[in-house]
């Protein structure tokens, strides 16, 4: 069973973003399955540096298409992404010091966090790029 899984409800209409998300959404799962398989410790860094260099590529790219556009959330948006990669990267430093059951913390809060920014936020960011015609 998958712990986090893509579907139509998630989708903001944009395939590049989607096809993003879809990326992020099956490494949480897959950092998820790992820490429920017992997968060994590198493994579970492994998983977790794909993550958080996927999600720090993502956000660039959001971020770059909301500047092209003069987004009114950019601000709001950026401090989103900031705060969940100061987390993430303290998560990862906990996660150096071995500490497995961070991996299950990680999970969780990814899964939380990106299944609510997706709704909430990236829709209202690519209905105001829809808007403009400027996506790229």
């Amino acid at each position: 069973m998958h712990f986090f899984q893509w579907n139509d409800s998630l989708s903001v209409d944009e395939p590049r973003i989607d096809e993003d998300h879809q990326v992020l959404i099956a490494l949480i799962d897959e950092l998820h399955q790992a820490t429920q398989g017992g997968e060994d410790y590198l493994h579970l860094v492994q998983i977790f540096n794909k993550l958080i260099t996927h999600t720090r590529s993502h956000f660039q790219h959001e971020e770059a298409i909301m500047e092209s556009i003069n987004y009114h959330g950019l601000k709001d948006h950026q401090l989103q992404h900031q705060h969940l990669l100061e987390r993430i990267t303290d998560l990862g430093h906990a996660l150096e010091n071995a500490r497995e059951l961070v991996a299950v913390e990680a999970a969780e809060l990814l899964r939380f966090w990106l299944n609510s920014h997706i709704l909430l936020s990236d829709k209202d960011m690519v209905n105001a790029f829809h808007q403009t015609q400027v996506i790229t």
